[in-house]
């Protein structure tokens, strides 16, 4: 049926007009399948989120292309699926097709079997050449490449043309973890390998700056290749998206942050004045897109200054500090009182353990849904010699989520096998 379906899509970008970028259907779900049914064509999916950065950066910079759009129109039907959005199924849609990480983008038949799918965020090429692939219309040169590299190629061009794709392959790892860990270990030394080998001045491209996005992505302070982005901002920024630059390194300095407060290093400080410093561009530049983004100082001096305190046992300061943000309009309550617990629960004086299960009560009692406040109560009942209500507590919450296979299914049920078994003396 591919191979048919392939065969008349020449006829169909012959009679199409091809419009820059992709068209996302704007219709519902079954309409869209009807409609690729109807014209011969497969269903391209781009399940996302909202708050998702890579997802963003790919609406920004991949879709609206013109390659992207002259390839995907002729061969499918788009569509949009935000997985969080109940009006649209979204939740439903993404426990169907078992997604768990966004974006997540998906190859379907017209019936809605699956072709393949990639779960990353990629540029124009990339994307192309994961669909060429889903579909059968391409093989992946992955291996042939890794077998150049081992032989030793390290001809610049090839060697980023490698790394490039390897990132298509790592996107087709999804759900095997072991797999994708293994990925990562074998393609890291090839890029700092390329990256110490390089005249820096010629690394400073769109091209360069995609590859080192995506091999240095969340990377704390004193990496070679961050800083040197870092150091650089103001030209990456003329030669590459700057909506790009500026999550990349702000995303670098946030990490950071949150490293050294939740250590108790005070140099997180120093970290965040960074923000109003050398990375100021970036900072208010990611202002301009979103004002409550967590990559500016506001969040992450409100966030990561409880940690701090928790982990330097300054605990009537805490307290202080869960009490003023208890009190702001729009506050999570449900996760501030959770996340304060488990802070809480490191301290050794009664008052302050008492407090953690007061806060742990009261988090799970705003929100039983969250399986956070689920496992931060089972553990304060556990504590209080309450086993049988946490174990009451943690089955709730494993019959409410719909992947037993789930990384936090497997941690709520170790939480539960604990309780059971026996102690022995």
């Amino acid at each position: 049926m591919i191979r048919t379906m392939l065969a008349g899509l020449a006829t169909v970008a012959a009679l199409s007009p091809l419009a820059a970028g992709i068209e996302f259907f704007d219709g519902s779900w079954d309409d869209a399948f009807a409609a690729a049914e109807e014209n011969g064509q497969l269903v391209f999916v781009d399940v996302y989120t909202e708050w998702c950065g890579p997802c963003k950066l790919m609406d920004a910079n991949v879709f609206p292309k013109d390659a992207v759009g002259e390839y995907f129109n002729a061969r499918f039907v788009n569509i949009k699926l935000d997985a969080e959005d109940e009006d649209v199924n979204g939740p439903e849609i993404g426990d169907r097709y078992d997604v768990r990480a966004y974006p997540t983008l998906l190859f379907l038949n017209p019936d809605g079997s699956e072709l393949g799918r990639g779960v990353a965020g990629l540029e124009v090429e990339q994307l192309i050449q994961l669909a060429k692939e889903a579909t059968g219309e391409a093989s992946s040169g992955f291996g042939e490449m890794a077998a150049k590299y081992d032989a030793g190629e390290r001809d610049p061009a090839f060697v980023r043309a490698f790394l490039e794709m390897a990132q298509v392959a790592g996107a087709k790892l999804h759900g095997d973890v072991e797999a994708m860990v293994a990925h990562r270990e074998r393609m890291a030394p090839v890029f700092d390998e390329y990256f110490a080998s390089r005249d820096k001045e010629t690394l400073i491209n769109a091209d360069d700056f995609a590859v080192i996005g995506a091999y240095k992505s969340k990377v704390v302070r004193g990496d070679p290749a961050v800083e040197f982005v870092i150091d650089h901002y103001d030209a990456f920024a003329t030669v590459a998206p700057e909506n790009a630059v500026a999550a990349f390194v702000l995303e670098s300095n946030f990490y950071t942050v949150q490293h050294l407060a939740n250590a108790g290093d005070e140099a997180y400080l120093e970290q965040l004045d960074m923000l109003d410093g050398p990375l100021r561009r970036a900072a208010e530049f990611q202002r301009g897109l979103e004002p409550d983004s967590p990559l500016l100082r506001e969040f992450q001096e409100e966030n990561f200054r409880n940690g701090y305190l928790a982990q330097t046992g300054r605990w009537a300061e805490l307290k202080q500090a869960v009490e003023a943000r208890l009190a702001k309009p729009g506050a999570n309550r449900a996760r501030v009182y959770t996340a304060a617990s488990n802070n809480f629960q490191r301290a050794e004086g009664e008052e302050y353990r008492l407090l953690a299960r007061e806060y742990a009560e009261r988090g799970y009692k705003l929100d039983p849904s969250d399986p956070f406040a689920a496992m931060t109560y089972a553990r304060s009942l556990e504590q209080a010699g309450r086993n049988a209500e946490a174990m009451a507590v943690l089955e709730r919450a494993l019959a409410d989520i719909t992947d037993p296979e789930s990384g936090i299914a497997r941690v709520l049920a170790t939480q539960l096998a604990n309780l059971k078994e026996p102690t022995t003396e």
